[in-house]
């Protein structure tokens, strides 16, 4: 290659111009003033129970944060001047000393909504663990689970054995992909007429799921996971497994590209986590995963695809199996010309054949991204080819209102709607399904539904330092979407589509007019009015970058967004 090529603005190694999504190096000015806020906190049970007991066999103390009060009351910032929510919720806040907010710290000791000061022996020790241990939150794995996994002493017996059948099936030793399969004792799947959350990469998380329950959502997934970091025992991808109680209907998805790591990772899940249905990843464009022949790229990878379905299904004893696709990976015109190289209407009866309980189809080829609009009348001919009607159907691609979701309900033969960028501009699109009605929400309404996420948030991630900020990091996440939704009392074509290009506009009101900016510093103010001042140095970027207020260069159908759903 000639020497510097690649350089330039935008462009990586390859010379290929970086799309959507901003690099860490980017968002690393953070990272400085996150590492100050947890130095200067106290022992997360100290601050909780005012005392902390960890000791060693010799009566010393082992826990290595900090109990030195005096020093960190004179260092700790002023207190944000709203009554805690945690509090309010719970009764009694985790984060104690640490806490942001005010309403339960008296004479430097941590109380409970009665003013009971809180000891190690408290009956609160019991009923509320700690911050690491949210209230109605399952699938929160302890320090025994996350060393099994990591020293590899998990016992994964069940899956090799299962992994072995294949491979002899593979090498021709067996004529019966896996031998005899026992009946399992899985739920069915009844996916038809619901609504489902997409899974959505860090937009898609426990809090926002929550939200969107709250206003309707019938099905939720949980954040991509990858299976080798899982195995690995990463407690940030298996943090991404967590669960809360109102969802009532929850998946989690998984991804990789090797057939004994996903039947591994399926055992684990079949056998620890608390989901109703596992979901494999044959979406994701992204090249990270592209490496590991996983996402989208397994669509390509037919045989190995095979592998993992029938051996995840195998082993999966009682939870139902299933998977998300794109119309192809890349479009392939020599081998399916019939509809413009793709080739998922192929592979829909080889899964039902393979053992999914629900396929999934997201309406655009991988290397489309979200540059041309989903092809419904292609999903639809997917639909047709299906052999096995009872297995639900899903679709999803560019929904915004409940006309179109009923609209491809009754004509594109699709048993349920998945939503996904609608929900992210609009999380009340589950409401307006539901209710077959266009809600006119006011700004006061639509901060209310940003206070109920902070809320959530801080349940989650805790309200200390720490906690506030990685709530309103994430909030920012959310906000450089949903910023994109123009209040309907104000168009004049109804319904209103994804792919248009909203110009700037004047709210009915100072605050709707603030929550339609596309500018970081709004979003930051937003933030502000229930989070508190932003640290010092403080800045934002957003994860997934949306160029779809750039003029663009040639008409478009659609928009480039980095993509979210897996």
């Amino acid at each position: 290659k000639r020497k510097g090529k690649g350089k330039g603005k935008g462009k990586g190694k390859d010379g290929k111009r970086q799309r959507g999504m901003n690099k860490n190096k980017d968002r690393a000015v953070n990272a400085d003033a996150m590492k100050m806020v947890r130095a200067g906190q106290l022992c997360s049970r100290m601050a909780y129970l005012n005392g902390c007991c960890q000791q060693d066999a010799e009566g010393r103390e082992k826990c290595k944060g900090s109990h030195d009060l005096e020093a960190f009351f004179a260092g700790k910032p002023a207190a944000i001047e709203e009554p805690c929510p945690v509090l309010k919720s719970l009764g009694v806040c985790p984060a104690g000393l640490n806490c942001r907010y005010q309403g339960h710290i008296r004479d430097q000791k941590n109380v409970d909504r009665e003013g009971v000061v809180l000891t190690p022996e408290s009956p609160w020790a019991a009923k509320v663990q700690g911050m690491g241990h949210p209230v109605g939150e399952t699938n929160v794995f302890d320090y025994e689970m996350v060393g099994k996994l990591r020293k590899k002493l998990f016992d994964f017996s069940r899956s090799i054995e299962v992994s072995k059948a294949w491979q002899r099936y593979c090498s021709g030793a067996s004529d019966q992909p896996l031998g005899a399969i026992v009946e399992t004792e899985r739920k069915t799947l009844d996916f038809r007429g619901k609504s489902v959350l997409a899974p959505l990469t860090t937009v898609g998380n426990l809090p926002f799921r929550r939200l969107c329950v709250k206003l309707g959502c019938d099905v939720t997934v949980g954040e991509m996971a990858l299976s080798g970091s899982i195995l690995e025992g990463a407690p940030s991808e298996l943090s991404l497994l967590r669960r809360h109680e109102s969802e009532k209907c929850f998946g989690i998805q998984l991804a990789g590209g090797d057939v004994e790591n996903m039947a591994r990772v399926a055992q684990f899940v079949d056998e620890q986590v608390d989901c109703d249905f596992v979901d494999i990843n044959c979406g994701c464009p992204l090249d990270e995963l592209h490496k590991r022949g996983a996402g989208s790229r397994l669509m390509a990878r037919t045989k190995a695809m095979e592998g993992i379905v029938r051996c995840m299904s195998t082993v999966l004893k009682s939870k139902p199996l299933t998977l998300k696709m794109r119309t192809a990976d890349h479009e392939d015109l020599k081998k399916y010309p019939e509809f413009g190289g793709r080739y998922a209407h192929k592979l829909l009866p080889q899964l039902e054949q393979w053992g999914v309980s629900a396929i999934t189809l997201h309406g655009r080829t991988a290397r489309q991204r979200y540059t041309k609009l989903a092809d419904w009348n292609y999903v639809n001919e997917c639909s047709k080819g299906r052999t096995d009607t009872s297995i639900p159907f899903v679709a999803c691609g560019d929904v915004l209102s409940w006309e179109e979701a009923d609209e491809h309900l009754a004509d594109h033969g699709v048993d349920a709607i998945m939503v996904g960028r609608g929900a992210l501009m609009k999380p009340w699109l589950f409401t307006e399904m539901k209710e077959k009605r266009h809600w006119d929400i006011s700004a006061n309404e639509r901060f209310d539904m940003i206070r109920d996420f902070t809320n959530y948030g801080l349940e989650h991630w805790g309200a200390d330092a720490r906690g506030v900020e990685t709530t309103r990091r994430f909030l920012l996440e959310w906000l450089s979407f949903t910023c994109r939704y123009v209040p309907i009392g104000l168009l004049e074509q109804m319904p209103p589509k994804i792919n248009w290009r909203p110009r700037p506009y004047i709210g009915r009101s100072d605050l709707e007019t603030k929550l339609g900016s596309t500018s970081a510093n709004d979003w930051v103010e937003i933030t502000e009015m229930l989070l508190g001042k932003v640290p010092e140095g403080f800045s934002f970027v957003p994860k997934h970058k949306s160029n779809a207020y750039e003029a663009p260069k040639d008409e478009k159908q659609g928009e480039e967004m980095q993509d979210v759903q897996g």
